[in-house]
């Protein structure tokens, strides 16, 4: 295993599946497909507005949900029962603030995961006497508006009857109530996800990762609060994955794929078994091309289980370009003869402009080279080009890619 002091700069939250009765993946979202409808696991949406579209600049260079055009709220709407009819939730949704008001999770009013401009949650507990009590939070933290992804969670555990709210995987707030006491809330209508939000029609991506859990006396077991890739060095990408708790976790599996659509394993790296702290890992693939590509993370515990998370997107520019040219200017300043060179760029470049501007941006020389281009290419400069005293420009232009520096004529 590879641990990293290196922080990482996106977050976003996974969670893995296990064979423990305790915990079970009732619906996920992940929005990377053409439908705003489709589930990832469970039942799929059975409504949504019909503005709403996947759509690119979700977490990690995915897709998520957006409200779309003309503005209308989301509105996505999840049949109650059976599937939310449960003891126990654990729900948790990737956001970046659009909006000052809405509502990430309503099922009428037993239970209201409040959003956008506050953090918020409100639920209801069987009293153990055929009623109920509510619980809520009130805000306990202002959602910034910084176009940031960020992970916003709930979980209610009956075994306990403790409650949690969490940012990234930090409890911002939480209750400890009766141990013993489910929700209260079978039969209570149809689960929405995004009451209230229409992006105030900006026409942005602000959902993405949508995860509810049936638990009992326990979170869902391992929980993935960072995963990302970027390039290191020269055809290298290193991929960076964070854990704020492990159960079981025998080991990691990195897989990659060009289109993301087929994806190959490159490697592996052991998981920290049963963890209760923050554990951070990162794989280095040395062969990375130019182009975009996806990473996902397969995790297997140790008895074989083993569940598939991401992608995770990188781009890699093409290297076979003129990046590396040097564009240089001799003498400078230039006593009345002088010389500019263009030079060290890649054999077969495009074919090489050279401009020459003055202070105001007047052209004052303009030469095409028209040869087949052998990596550099050097003109002179001298009095017979009449160029009065003062600061000049070049500027070499191949293909794409300008290179400009500045001269001096005495």
């Amino acid at each position: 295993m590879n641990t990293i002091s290196k922080p990482i700069t996106f977050a976003l939250l996974f969670y893995f599946t296990f064979s423990f009765a305790s915990a079970q993946i009732i619906s996920q979202f992940t929005w990377d497909s053409g439908s705003p409808t489709t589930a990832d696991v469970g039942p799929n949406a059975t409504g949504i507005s019909a503005s709403a579209v996947v759509a690119s600049n979700g977490v990690g260079g995915t897709s998520g949900l957006n409200a779309g055009l003309p503005k209308m709220n989301i509105q996505m709407v999840l049949p109650g029962s059976p599937t939310f009819d449960v003891a126990g939730i654990d729900v948790s949704i990737d956001y970046q603030r659009e909006e000052n008001a809405g509502k990430f999770i309503t099922r009428g009013s037993s239970l209201v995961m409040q959003g956008f401009g506050n953090f918020s949650v409100s639920y209801r507990v069987d009293d153990g006497s055929g009623g109920f009590n509510t619980v809520s939070s009130g805000n306990v933290y202002a959602i910034p508006n910084d176009n940031t992804f960020r992970t916003y969670r709930f979980y209610y555990l009956p075994t306990t009857g403790f409650g949690a709210l969490l940012v990234d995987g930090v409890i911002q707030w939480s209750n400890d109530g009766p141990d013993g006491r489910d929700l209260y809330w079978t039969g209570s209508g149809d689960l929405v996800v995004g009451s209230g939000a229409d992006g105030t029609g900006f026409n942005n991506t602000f959902f993405d990762n949508l995860v509810i859990a049936s638990v009992t006396g326990t979170p869902l077991p391992v929980e993935l609060v960072a995963f990302n890739a970027e390039e290191h060095n020269e055809n290298e990408v290193d991929v960076q994955w964070q854990t704020a708790s492990e159960r079981n976790n025998d080991y990691f599996e990195v897989l990659k794929s060009t289109d993301g659509q087929n994806y190959e394993s490159i490697g592996q790296v052991p998981g920290a078994g049963n963890s209760a702290i923050l554990s951070e890992y990162s794989f280095t693939d040395y062969n990375a091309t130019a182009g975009t590509i996806y990473y996902k993370l397969r995790q297997t515990d140790y008895d074989g289980n083993s569940e598939v998370f991401g992608p995770t997107a990188v781009t890699i520019e093409d290297d076979v370009s003129d990046e590396t040219c040097v564009l240089i200017a001799y003498p400078n300043p230039c006593p009345g003869n002088c010389r500019v060179k263009l030079s060290d760029c890649p054999i077969g470049s495009p074919k090489i402009q050279l401009m020459m501007t003055d202070a105001t941006g007047h052209v004052v020389n303009e030469i095409y080279d028209t040869r087949n281009f052998d990596g550099s290419f050097d003109i002179k400069i001298d009095k017979s080009n009449n160029l009065k005293p003062g600061i000049y420009i070049i500027t070499a232009s191949t293909g794409e890619n300008h290179f400009s520096e500045k001269i001096i004529i005495n």
